[in-house]
């Protein structure tokens, strides 16, 4: 009998947590059911529990699985060497959210507006997904400390406020793209560059 490897599991651990985004997207977390994950996995009813023993552990880990993922692939963003512009950056980022959310059966934007909500009300949830937040705003912060030291910020800036108001931009966007869906990444970046402080929108991508 062939050994079953990591890698497939791994394949079939995301296969699961996809029908769960693709529930909530479709169903409202409310209206999400092991049932309706399990028709939209394409597995049996044993292999998915076998990942996952109920729609609230799912959930969480559906949620909890894309915001590291997301988490990784803006990470490279805020350490690079040497940092570009904030407006550039800006658009990277928002860029980067967008075409991470992008999937062929579900809005992972969407999917986030149902998980921020669930957090208020589920503690477990919220600890999950809370540390990856304040870590990511702690990256922000040094961002901004070395726009502050390359002159791209007023001294008197505090990059604490900095970063909690990229943070909010970031959210913003992702709520505004789920909801109205006519924003871009391009239009946030243009939008930050020029309400910098003696700015202009020169250097948006």
């Amino acid at each position: 009998m062939p050994r079953v490897t990591d890698a497939y599991l791994a394949a079939r651990r995301n296969q699961v947590l996809d029908a769960v985004r693709a529930c909530v997207d479709r169903d409202g977390l409310q209206g999400a059911t092991m049932e309706g994950i399990i028709g939209l996995s394409g597995l049996s009813t044993g292999t998915v529990y076998k990942y996952i023993r109920s729609k609230e552990e799912g959930v969480e880990a559906a949620m909890a699985g894309a915001l590291d993922g997301l988490t990784a692939e803006l990470f490279p963003l805020l350490t690079a060497d040497p940092l570009p512009a904030p407006a550039v950056v800006v658009g990277q980022l928002t860029d980067t959210v967008e075409k991470f959310a992008r999937h062929e059966k579900y809005s992972l934007l969407r999917v986030a507006m149902h998980g921020w909500s669930a957090a208020l009300s589920s503690p477990a949830l919220l600890d999950r997904t809370a540390p990856p937040y304040r870590s990511f705003r702690d990256l922000l912060r040094d961002a901004a400390v070395t726009w502050q030291a390359g002159g791209e910020l007023r001294p008197d800036a505090d990059p604490d406020d900095v970063a909690a108001s990229l943070l909010s931009l970031l959210m913003g966007f992702a709520a505004q793209q789920a909801i109205l869906g006519d924003t871009s990444a391009a239009q946030q970046s243009r939008g930050f560059a020029a309400l910098l402080a003696g700015g202009s929108a020169a250097g948006a991508v």
